[in-house]
């Protein structure tokens, strides 16, 4: 599992994402709130201040790839798309950034064949973002992409500051302790070095996952020690982390 890396653009690991927590929890009948909620709900436990939360909705269609961006950037406000390459791929583009109280809004339309396209739309957030409009964004997004004929799944990331004091590696053993006592968790995939600790766990109890090997991950947490800003940075992933931490 790659500890550090942008989805945004890597079109190749972001299907293999998509796959991998597309077949493993596609028996759940949750609604995605639900799920979302749990999540934050978690993560709040692991960051003393938030700072960021992502989500990042990707799946495969079949159709008119500018439609498919016409109509999304439509039903959620955005301005009209914009047309691009990346990564050799024809690419329809449209973005609203986060404002007070509302998240910010991120459609990529990829060409991948004649007539079949990868879509993902990510939504962010920070500390001033109303939690309500960010989960209400998600359902609707959810619909969207439902409605369009699309099976698509996403993953969250939340980055914030941790209180205790010490090194990566000590923040990150605390943390567990607390995560511990809400959730049955279990380390298989662990990265150390300097400043950065990185865990990959099992934890069933939470809603979505990814297969990696013979298991099922479905929670990153990373510490990371800036020692500019005096501070340990913790970033958590649902099912693995998919921003730079």
């Amino acid at each position: 599992m790659v500890n550090r890396w942008m989805a945004a653009g890597i079109l190749t690991v972001a299907i293999i994402v998509l796959v991998g927590m597309t077949h493993v929890y596609a028996e759940k009948t949750e609604s995605e709130a639900g799920k979302l909620e749990q999540l934050m709900k978690t993560a709040d436990t692991a960051i003393d201040h938030m700072e960021h939360l992502v989500i990042k909705w990707q799946g495969e269609g079949h159709g008119d790839a500018r439609e498919q961006a016409e109509m999304l950037a439509h039903q959620l406000g955005l301005q009209h798309p914009e047309t691009g390459r990346q990564t050799g791929h024809d690419v329809y583009r449209s973005e609203m950034v986060a404002d007070g109280l509302h998240p910010g809004i991120l459609i990529n339309v990829v060409v991948t064949e004649k007539n079949e396209y990868y879509t993902i739309v990510q939504i962010s957030g920070n500390e001033r973002t109303d939690q309500q409009l960010f989960i209400s964004l998600h359902e609707k997004i959810s619909q969207l992409l439902t409605n369009s004929g699309m099976k698509a799944a996403w993953n969250l990331a939340v980055q914030g500051t941790g209180s205790l004091e010490g090194g990566a590696s000590n923040q990150l053993e605390n943390i567990e302790k607390q995560l511990s006592g809400d959730i049955d968790m279990k380390a298989i995939e662990r990265y150390t070095d300097t400043n950065t600790a990185s865990v990959s766990y099992e934890a069933s109890d939470l809603p979505l996952a990814i297969k990696s090997g013979t298991h099922n991950l479905n929670m990153q947490l990373a510490v990371h020690q800036d020692g500019e800003k005096g501070i340990n940075r913790v970033t958590v992933g649902f099912p693995v982390i998919t921003i730079e931490y």
